[in-house]
């Protein structure tokens, strides 16, 4: 039996010290378990080396089975606790940072590492002839290369892609059909989570031969295409004008590069028409491009054409029909049925300004009116150190000035256009009758108005001695229209 004298019990209590301190070490501190791996092994070399045993020749005690096998398995450990402790420093020095969230070359690399280690203790501690040994693995690795073709292409082929990095961990990319973020990219495949939230496993080889698009790349420029049919006996020349303006209404679309309108094709049912367009963030490709469907529609909309089904026929948009649908995308008008609509739209008047014009200047208008946008795109902005900050964009049906025809609120904002608009505005007193017959329907604006107050926070200028509350606000408002219109509520 083996003494404590020998050295061999030692190596053995060092063994396990290392594996049960790398066991139930915490991850987190990863320095720790690496500077614990070394020492391990610097007094494993101590203890083998002092005690006879040199793991770079065979154990010393052939005729002690016993004592000759443990002293040759401690010998074999030391190659790979080696191994291990090479590659794992070599990782940290020589492969670039990025490649440590993807394991192909970690894996490449610790796997030759490890494979010159067992052939160094082969030849050394157990004294096999290598030369035969690798002859024989020189035939065996024929028939498995043939056996396992395709996985090898696989590998060749994550070489390939992870040498030129087409993309990194978290890139949101399309590898042929498949569109989404790699969380995972290792010597045989590379994983995407699709928009569905599935896992989606592409091998390398079929990601090495078809197209990738990288979303991510170059990362101030994320491009957004809106394609839209459109009758053809619609003019071209109307259609791209609209959606010119539908680009430029989005703060979120980037002017440089300059958003694109364009006709792609015609066919005999439809011409269809393109947008591209930039934003600066992936997170806003999404949102950006429901937008700019919903501007386009409204924009469209405003010059008479209605996106409907093409083999149905066209409905005619009546002037009287313009003018009450824009009345019923105003906020506090929904509390107002058809006939009170009707009411309202023959005193609504028009009014065109060219680009750069101010449509609503807050602190010179002295009348209470409401401005209804009917074509074109205009801004909202305030004065901030001398110099106006743009706060959004209005597009057909977006309005400004509730808070002044309802309760005589001058909002402090102005409102310039940014191409050729045409606005439609109704006096305060066209809708006093209506208040003064329906006391309800004031009452149920006012309560709009301050429900909304924080999405009309442009249309309305809450006093600083209002409490901010719902009641609070809602009771403020009240009071404006009451003195305002003369109403008793």
């Amino acid at each position: 039996m083996p003494t404590l004298n020998d050295g061999v019990l030692y190596g053995l209590g060092i063994l396990v010290l290392d594996f049960l301190a790398w066991r139930f070490m915490d991850r987190k501190t990863e320095p720790m378990r690496l500077a614990l791996r070394a020492l391990m092994f610097g007094l494993s070399s101590l203890v083998l080396f002092s005690k006879g045993m040199n793991p770079l020749r065979a154990a010393p005690w052939p005729d002690e089975p016993l004592r000759h096998l443990l002293a040759q398995v401690l010998e074999v450990v030391w190659w790979l606790q080696g191994a291990r402790l090479v590659t794992i420093l070599l990782d940290r020095a020589v492969l670039p940072e990025t490649w440590h969230k993807e394991r192909l070359f970690q894996d490449v690399f610790g796997a030759l590492v490890f494979l010159a280690a067992a052939v160094g203790a082969i030849a050394f501690v157990l004294e096999l002839p290598v030369r035969g040994l690798l002859a024989t693995s020189g035939a065996l690795a024929v028939v498995l290369g043939l056996a396992i073709q395709s996985t090898l292409n696989d590998v060749f082929s994550g070489v390939v892609l992870n040498a030129t990095e087409p993309f990194r961990i978290g890139d949101w990319i399309t590898i042929g059909e498949v569109e989404g973020k790699v969380v995972e990219s290792n010597w045989r495949a590379t994983s995407l989570l699709n928009g569905q939230g599935n896992i989606v496993v592409i091998p390398n080889s079929v990601a090495a031969r078809t197209n990738i698009v990288n979303a991510n790349q170059p990362s101030h420029t994320h491009g957004i295409s809106v394609m839209l049919p459109i009758k053809p006996s619609v003019r071209p020349a109307t259609v791209l004008q609209a959606l010119v303006n539908a680009a430029a209404s989005s703060e979120n679309v980037l002017t440089d590069p300059k958003p694109l309108v364009s006709v792609r094709r015609a066919t005999n049912d439809a011409i269809e028409y393109e947008i591209v367009c930039y934003v600066d963030s992936l997170s806003k490709k999404v949102e950006v491009r429901n937008e700019l469907f919903d501007l386009a529609h409204r924009h469209l909309l405003s010059r008479g054409v209605v996106l409907h089904p093409l083999s149905v026929a066209d409905p005619t948009l009546a002037g009287s029909d313009e003018q009450q649908r824009l009345l019923r995308n105003v906020l506090i008008f929904q509390a107002l049925d058809d006939h009170e609509i009707g009411e309202l739209a023959p005193q609504l008047t028009r009014h065109e300004f060219d680009a750069d014009e101010t449509i609503y200047d807050g602190a010179d208008v002295s009348g209470h009116e409401l401005h209804i946008l009917a074509r074109g795109v205009a801004k909202v902005s305030v004065p901030k150190d001398g110099s106006a900050v743009e706060l959004r964009r209005l597009a057909p049906g977006d309005s400004i000035g509730q808070s002044g025809i309802l309760a005589g609120v001058r909002s402090t904002v102005t409102v310039s256009a940014l191409t050729r608009v045409v606005v439609l505005r109704l006096d305060k007193a066209a809708l006093t009758p209506i208040l003064t017959r329906h006391p309800e329907v004031a009452h149920e604006m006012c309560r709009l108005l301050s429900e909304h107050h924080e999405d009309e926070k442009l249309l309305l200028a809450t006093p600083a001695e209002t409490d901010g509350n719902a009641g609070g606000l809602f009771q403020w408002i009240r009071d404006g229209v009451r003195r305002l219109h003369d109403l008793a509520l």
